[in-house]
């Protein structure tokens, strides 16, 4: 089962899916959910959510995530994203780009209306290290 080069892997990491993002827990399994995301332009995903989830806080104590996006038909293929992570208060921009990246522009900007920016964080899982697999040939 070969690894996908590393722009193989950062390709599929842009493309759209609903990835899964695994937070280590002290008196719990990992806890591990299904998120939106985006990447920035050095392969570090890009999540926003509420500074109050349980996502934010785990993230907050841990300082660490994993982050898993898969191709579920055949071939099948996976990107995971292992890093350190940093967090800041959400902005209207980034907010904006990841509700189009899985709405397009009008749902994405509709979506906005009911679910406003404040109170929210951008959260980044910096690239420390990336896996991956795929069955193409």
């Amino acid at each position: 089962m070969p690894e996908m080069t590393p722009a193989a892997a950062d390709a599929f990491l842009r493309d759209v899916h609903v990835g899964v993002l695994a937070i280590e827990r002290s008196s719990n399994p990992p806890l591990a959910i299904p998120i939106w995301y985006d990447v920035d332009e050095a392969g570090n995903v890009i999540i926003w959510t509420g500074a109050d989830s349980v996502k934010a806080r785990l993230i907050g104590r841990a300082g660490r995530a994993s982050f898993t996006v898969q191709r579920e038909t055949v071939p099948y293929a996976y990107v995971t994203v292992e890093g350190h992570t940093s967090s800041a208060a959400a902005d209207d921009a980034t907010a904006r780009r990841i509700a189009r990246r899985y709405l397009g522009e009008d749902g994405g900007d509709e979506f906005l209306k009911s679910s406003p920016v404040d109170g929210n964080v951008i959260i980044t899982i910096h690239k420390d290290k990336l896996r991956s697999l795929t069955y193409d040939n």
